[in-house]
């Protein structure tokens, strides 16, 4: 079914006459392209708010301050409740304004074939996916090491048998699913209130390693160790893997742009949010030159709220 919102190609002719003239559209169409790329979301959710007075201030939730200081107590008649409430762990993201232009040609536009266009739009859709990803997992690296969040020493996935003669054959306790079982026990075991790992991050070189010891059962073996979504980027370190909750780690908001912009869309609606607090994609004319500039930025803070819902995995390339 054709979206009204994403330009299409009628007879290999794309109307780019119309797409430049509507930001909007063409906003759309760059977010769709680098949402569709993105791991990011697999870690962070959209905060409820979006950044404002330069940070984003947020509460982190640790091992040991997942409880009141004290327990309840039983209150007699007549007495008060006890306070049990603590001051948390507190910390600060910073937005960082990252972006990206393009030059389109007035003779661009009407000599080359629109999909030479389109493929320069793409580049920069896939140029703005991958800082977003690589910001998302620095944050996390950062987060990780900042509160000596525990990672798990993997094995070599790529040695994984699982069909030939019983000496030759993986132990359980050195597969791919010890280490990911290993990942989820050390999460849960900070018992932090929030749903079991379900997610599973990691290059797709990891993934092919997966496929290729597993075959076809792949998705049951995933499945009996909690992992319903796999999600890949050339972005995360080959070797290595995220186990995590889906969303629940981290809160991802933006700062409103263009500067002195009264509508800020979707509060922390995110890339794609059809408003000023995410993607925002320009369209700046230069006659001077008879070309067109297209340019795409947002505004971003990571915070990690959960740094002990998302644990690494290290050590699964020998």
């Amino acid at each position: 079914m054709s979206n009204a919102l994403v330009p299409t190609i009628s007879g290999n002719q794309l109307s780019w006459s119309a797409l430049l003239n509507n930001p909007t559209r063409l906003n759309t169409f760059v977010a769709r392209l680098a949402a569709d790329m993105l791991i990011a979301d697999a870690i962070f959710t959209p905060a409820g708010n979006i950044v404002q007075g330069g940070a984003l201030l947020y509460d982190v939730m640790l091992h040991g301050s997942n409880y009141s200081l004290r327990d309840i107590a039983q209150r007699a008649p007549g007495a008060e409740y006890q306070i049990t409430y603590s001051d948390p762990t507190r910390d600060l993201a910073t937005p960082v304004d990252w972006g990206s232009k393009v030059k389109i040609l007035d003779e661009e536009r009407s000599r080359f074939d629109p999909v030479v266009l389109v493929n320069r739009i793409i580049a920069l859709a896939n140029t703005i996916a991958r800082k977003i990803d690589q910001l998302a997992l620095a944050t996390v690296e950062a987060a990780l090491s900042k509160y000596s969040i525990a990672s798990v020493s993997g094995h070599n996935w790529t040695t994984l048998t699982t069909v030939g003669p019983l000496d030759a054959i993986t132990p359980n306790s050195q597969r791919p699913t010890a280490d990911i079982a290993n990942a989820a026990l050390l999460a849960r075991a900070d018992d932090l209130g929030y749903k079991p790992p379900d997610t599973l991050i990691l290059h797709p070189q990891e993934q092919s390693s997966l496929r290729i010891g597993y075959g076809y059962e792949l998705p049951q073996v995933l499945a009996a160790v909690g992992i319903e979504n796999v999600r890949t980027s050339m972005q995360v370190t080959p070797g290595t893997a995220y186990v995590c909750p889906s969303g629940v780690a981290g809160l991802l908001a933006f700062e409103p742009v263009p500067y002195g912009s009264t509508d800020v869309g979707v509060p922390g609606g995110g890339i794609g949010s059809g408003g000023k607090a995410g993607l925002v994609t320009e369209i700046i004319p230069d006659r001077e030159s008879r070309s067109t500039w297209v340019q795409s930025y947002c505004v971003p803070a990571f915070a990690v709220v959960v740094p002990g819902a998302i644990r690494k995995i290290t050590g699964l390339a020998g």
